[in-house]
Order: structure tokens, then sequence, then C-alpha cells
């Protein structure tokens, strides 16, 4: 091109973006989906805790979810990111994992995670918008921590900062520890307009309530354990309090 057409056309000015038409409202921002902090594992027993802390996070919105879109602000008070993610997307109805490692299927690894034993606070961001709060505590009317039992939401609508709202998981897993990373049950009831709803069967009348499951990746496959001492011990101290 010749330098004095290419003066020419750098000289012509840049067309502005079209504006709305007067009177039209601008567009909505997206919805604030909402995201449930489901079951957290914060002292696990046959695992160092890098490997078996877990945060599980369900999406009860009809719509997926940018993993990228999501924060944690941790109890030490920093904000982690998740990153390397099995997949970019959490699905509908979906749930993820969130751990130091993020090195399983359904997982996705926060770095510089890490959980304290006795009590703590955790709060769930989507993008500016905080959308969960999950907290634990010694005292009641939290359930008492024990190693390797994991606490589990009692119902998705409950205020996370509550210890009403926790329970100890009952489901075995590796035969010791007690946590189901990937599986959640609640009542149909509780998940009704939700991305769950699809998933809870009708029953006849006078019958038990049907409660809602969802299963991902529900058994990790175990990681390297700890030192076989340190491992007894930790039993013992499980038996003990038990």
């Amino acid at each position: 091109m010749p330098r004095v057409a290419l003066l020419l056309l750098l000289s012509l000015p840049v067309p502005a973006r079209a504006a709305p038409p007067p009177g039209e409202p601008p567009p909505l921002p997206p919805p604030v989906p909402r995201l449930v902090i489901s079951e957290i594992q914060a002292n696990p027993l046959l695992h160092d805790d890098r490997a078996g802390e877990f945060v599980e996070v369900v999406n009860l919105a009809k719509e997926p979810v940018r993993l990228a879109d999501l924060t944690l602000l941790l109890p030490s008070g920093v904000r982690a990111v998740p990153v390397r993610p099995a997949a970019p997307l959490l699905h509908a109805g979906e749930v993820v994992l969130l751990t130091p490692l993020g090195a399983q299927p359904g997982e996705a690894a926060v770095k510089g995670m890490r959980l304290p034993n006795d009590a703590g606070r955790l709060e769930l961001f989507w993008r500016q918008t905080r959308v969960d709060v999950a907290q634990w505590h010694k005292k009641a009317p939290w359930p008492k921590p024990v190693p390797g039992q994991a606490l589990e939401r009692v119902r998705p609508g409950q205020d996370g900062e509550s210890g009403r709202a926790w329970r100890r998981s009952a489901s075995v897993l590796h035969g010791v520890e007690h946590a189901s990373p990937g599986r959640v049950e609640w009542p149909c009831a509780e998940v009704k307009g939700t991305a769950l709803e699809g998933k809870c069967a009708t029953l006849p009348k006078n019958r038990t309530p049907q409660r809602c499951r969802l299963t991902r990746n529900a058994d990790r496959q175990p990681s390297l354990p700890r030192s076989l001492p340190r491992i007894l011990r930790e039993r013992l101290a499980f038996l003990a309090v038990a």
C-alpha cells in the first residue's frame, strides 16, 4: 500500500460503538448462581492434609458456572481461586471437590488451601458476590470435630454459619474414614426449583420421603498414607473420641 494512502487510512476517525436506542434499559447482569458448600473434610485420617482435605461445592443453579469465577476466602484470610480443574465448568446439578492438589477427576486445585481441624470459616464467592458460608467449631451446637470424619450440610437451605446446619458424615470411606466426597443426599422437598429437582423420584403416599441423591466420583483413590506409627496413633485417637 502506498505511504500516502496508508496515512490517509490511519487519519480516518474510528467509528464509535452504537449506543442503545433511547429509552431502552441496559442489559441485565447475569443472575447470581446458587452454590452450596455441602461437605468439608478438615482433618483426614489416612491421608496427608494436602491429599485428604476437601471442600465440596454443589451447583443448584440451572446454568453452568465457570470455576474460574469462584473464590474461596480461607480461614487464614487468603483469597484463593481454583486452578487446574479437570473441567472448566461446573454444570447444573453437579458437584466439584476443591482440594489442595486437585489431582483426581472431579477436583479443582486451590493453592494454599489449609483447613484448621477444630474451628474455621470458609466463604465462597462467585465473582464479587458472596454466595455461601461454611463454619465449624469444637463447641456446641456444632458437631464435635473427630479425626477422619467430614462434616455434611444437613439441608441446602440452612445457614452455614449455624452449628445445626452440619452433621458428622456417616458414610464409611476406605474402611476407617467417614466422608462422602462427590456424593450428596438431601430431602427432595429441600431441592424443589433447583437443578437437583429432577433427581428425585415420586413415591406413593404414606411412604418415607424420597431423598435426592447426587453421585460423582464418590470414592476417591487413596493417596500415599502417612507413616504407620502416625496412622496407629490417629486411629487410637479416633476410637477414643468416637
